[in-house]
């Protein structure tokens, strides 16, 4: 990371305790359906005997639109308004000369926020409450909220921090401790309307109850550190295949939300790859420091599993990255038993040892190694996204669409999700985020999946003879069995009779009925589809530097737009902020406040302190295929409430307020965690698709493994422990089958291939 991290960026105990203004967040949220409206309100008191100026920086969501800003002073509530950047600052800067109260919320990052609290009085008391509405991702069967806690230390490259005025990586880098004396409380309601079979945090021990008709789901303890990110996945019922909502903004205008989920048959994938000759598959695995710990070890684990999720016809490389970067071969070899055997070895050795993070180069290399013609090409990215150069990154992405895919993987208890899903976004990829303990084989052979199996690049939106302006402007690869949404300013002329929007696929055509007369007044799909219109307006626009230059006509006519709806739906954007000015013409400060810097929290897990899983070497894993342990515990028992079933799988080990990395044992009914044979299982097969006799296979089969023994010798080893692995995963699998149908696949093209055949019933 960068030298500054180590010399003034960390503040001691003592003075942190005296300056620090901040002495609470907290949440409440609301979830319906796939949409979230959250309220962050932060507490900030002056125990001080001077004015001061309270600067804190924050992540939220990289998709939340920001809609809300105002401040609460006493009995009076103060407001904000939206304003073009340079002047919100100015009318901020000019209200805190003047002795003042001033607010002031800016975006450094669409993940990373900076508010400012302008001549907090001695004694006084100040909520500054913070509103968003985001639509969450879809995980497998669940819907993804997470609520990002604390900024992790970023690498930022020499030359952006050489910009005029106030450097980049000020920016995004706030004082950090080891300990902060404030914490978070949390409560979230799921709409009663949507029934549930499953809520669950891999991050946080939960409470799960039922609250004036809704699902309310809080902490366990009534605060917690804010040391990492807060992630709940929501499993409903049963999620539609496609849905649709039509809300009436207060223009006057009629917004749509129309989310399609299609499926397509197995076929050669659109770009006009036969599935038999395979892909260019590149891994590239981030080393820096801070993937130290946990990281690391998740990013083995799931590269481990990924080298194994290749198929016949595939070519793959693996190559290391942080200050330098180092490839195993230095170009793509094919998927064999000898390089799979070179892989494995490769990834057990690799550490996170390479110092910073410079992700460009290697990118950049990647990007443009001779392509194969025979090939298309898939970069699969792994890292925890801590780097200050992110637009940069997804820009460069998006110049090699054309020719490469990116997949990501976000790893850690604080991975940057505007680096990791823009990248994905931008290319044409899908991004999986990956906290500490959470199980990592469904995350990638979903990918896999979405590597290997047909998608559609040739995508668009046909609305039916409706005058539509739709964000995002265009949709991307189409991936079979992943939800595409897209929202739309639809006018007032919509009527009320029902419309059907329709997705254009390769020709392939996915309808979806649209409501009209079902539409809610106001709510979060205006709100989403600016948002989302913002976003494809903001790589238009050159990031300010500080530097006052005249922008080109294009990119100033971005700019302006920025601006007209950041004002127009009350949203922050890289162009508009929110400020709010409490006049006191009566009280104003006596004299300049000093600033104070809020600190925020190590994240758990960084560069490999307060590590939230205990260490264990790829060999031990492999062995015994443990991949979802957090703090030695396993799963809990599930807790039965109404329709549904809601579950706390894993126990996270929550730091005391002595230390933000003194672990704290599990509850003594937290059993040990179990072993995932089907992981095990799957880590057994050999590049032709065959599995290999195994302890895991034993195990799971218990008294019919002697069977097993006998009809090998008979028949041959290949042929039975194949044949009883593909039927053994089918019949005591069957909810996993997205994690081992690619495996199956494979093996069941190898048995096709065998001149004799084996019935498994009989050992089954």
């Amino acid at each position: 990371m960068n030298e500054p991290l180590k010399s003034g960026l960390f503040v001691g105990k003592e003075d942190q305790l005296r300056q620090v203004p901040l002495s609470g967040v907290h949440v409440s949220a609301e979830l319906s359906g796939p949409c979230a409206r959250v309220t962050v309100t932060q507490r900030y008191v002056n125990r001080e005997k001077r004015p001061v100026e309270a600067i804190y920086v924050f992540p939220l969501p990289e998709g939340a639109a920001v809609c809300g800003f105002e401040a609460q002073v006493g009995d009076r509530v103060i407001r904000g308004h939206v304003e073009e950047r340079e002047k919100a600052f100015e009318t901020y800067d000019d209200a805190v000369a003047a002795g003042h109260g001033a607010f002031l919320l800016e975006q450094e990052r669409p993940n990373v926020f900076t508010a400012s609290v302008g001549n907090l009085r001695p004694g006084e008391t100040v909520d500054v409450r913070i509103t968003y509405v985001e639509l969450l991702p879809r995980e497998g069967d669940a819907w993804r909220f997470t609520l990002p806690t604390t900024v992790s230390p970023r690498y930022v490259p020499p030359k952006k921090n050489a910009s005029v005025g106030q450097p980049d990586a000020e920016r995004v880098s706030p004082p950090r401790a080891f300990d902060v004396p404030y914490g978070l409380r949390l409560e979230l309601d799921v709409d009663a309307a949507v029934p549930l079979r499953a809520v669950e945090s891999p991050s946080h021990p939960v409470r799960v109850t039922r609250h004036r008709g809704a699902t309310r789901v809080e902490l366990s303890s009534d605060t917690v550190a804010m040391d990492r990110d807060f992630v709940l996945l929501v499993e409903p019922e049963g999620l539609p295949e496609a849905s649709s909502a039509v809300a009436n903004g207060i223009d006057g205008a009629r917004y749509a939300r129309v989310t399609f989920r299609p499926r397509f048959d197995p076929a050669p994938d659109a770009d006009g790859a036969d599935g038999a000759k395979g892909h260019e598959v590149l891994f590239l695995v981030d080393c820096s420091g801070s993937m130290g710990g946990d990281s690391i070890e998740q990013a083995r684990q799931a590269l481990q599993l990924c080298v194994r999720a290749l198929d016949e016809g595939d070519r793959f490389d693996v190559i290391r990255f942080g200050s330098t970067h180092q490839a195993m071969w230095g170009r793509a070899r094919a998927f064999s038993e000898s390089s799979l055997g070179q892989a494995a070895a490769f990834i057990e050795a690799t550490d996170a040892d390479l110092g910073g993070t410079e992700i460009r180069t290697p990118l950049e290399a990647l990007l443009k190694r001779r392509p194969d013609p025979a090939r298309p090409r898939r970069i699969l990215l792994l890292t925890d996204g801590q780097v200050g150069n992110e637009d940069e990154l997804i820009e460069l992405a998006r110049r090699h669409a054309d020719t490469a895919r990116v997949f990501t993987f976000g790893i850690g208890a604080g991975a940057s999700e505007h680096l990791v899903r823009g990248l994905a976004r931008a290319s044409g990829g899908v991004c999986e985020m990956i906290f500490p303990g959470e199980r990592i084989a469904p995350k990638v052979l979903r990918t896999f999946h979405r590597v290997c199996a047909s998608s559609v690049s040739k995508v668009t939106v046909d609305w039916g003879g409706l005058s539509a302006e739709p964000a995002p402007a265009t949709v991307g690869p189409v991936y079979d069995g992943d939800e595409v949404t897209v929202f739309a300013r639809l006018g007032a002329d919509l009527g009320e009779a029902p419309r059907e929007v329709t997705l254009v696929a390769d020709g392939r055509r996915f309808p979806v009925t649209l409501r009209p007369g079902d539409a809610v007044a106001g709510g979060p799909v205006p709100l989403l589809w600016a948002r989302h219109r913002i976003r494809d307006l903001e790589p238009q626009v050159p990031a300010a530097d500080g530097a006052n230059r005249r922008l080109p006509k294009k990119a100033k006519a971005a700019r302006d737009e920025l601006v007209a709806l950041g004002t127009r739906y009350g949203l922050v954007s890289s162009a508009t902020s929110y400020v709010a000015v409490d006049e006191r013409p009566d009280d104003v400060a006596d004299g300049p406040a000093e600033v104070r810097r809020v600190p925020v929290a190590l994240t758990a897990g960084w560069g490999g302190a307060g590590r939230l899983q205990p260490p264990m070497s790829m060999g031990g894993m492999l062995g015994a295929a443990v991949f979802n342990m957090v703090s030695g515990c396993g799963a809990r028992p599930l807790t039965q409430l109404s329709k549904g079933l809601f579950r706390q799988e894993r126990c996270t080990s929550v730091p005391s307020s002595a230390g933000l990395f003194d672990a704290m044992p599990c509850e003594p009914a937290c059993p040990p965690a179990a072993t995932d044979w089907v992981v095990a299982l799957l880590l057994t097969q050999r590049p032709d698709g065959t599995f290999l006799m195994s302890d895991a296979l034993r195990t799971q089969l218990g008294a019919r493994a002697a069977r097993l023994e006998r009809a090998a010798e008979l028949h041959g080893e290949a042929l039975v422990v194949t044949s009883v692995v593909v039927a053994l995963l089918a019949a005591e699998a069957a909810d996993r089958r997205d994690e081992w149908l690619p495996a199956v696949t494979k093996a069941r093209r190898w048995l096709s291939r065998q001149s004799a055949t084996f019935d498994p019933a009989g050992i089954l």
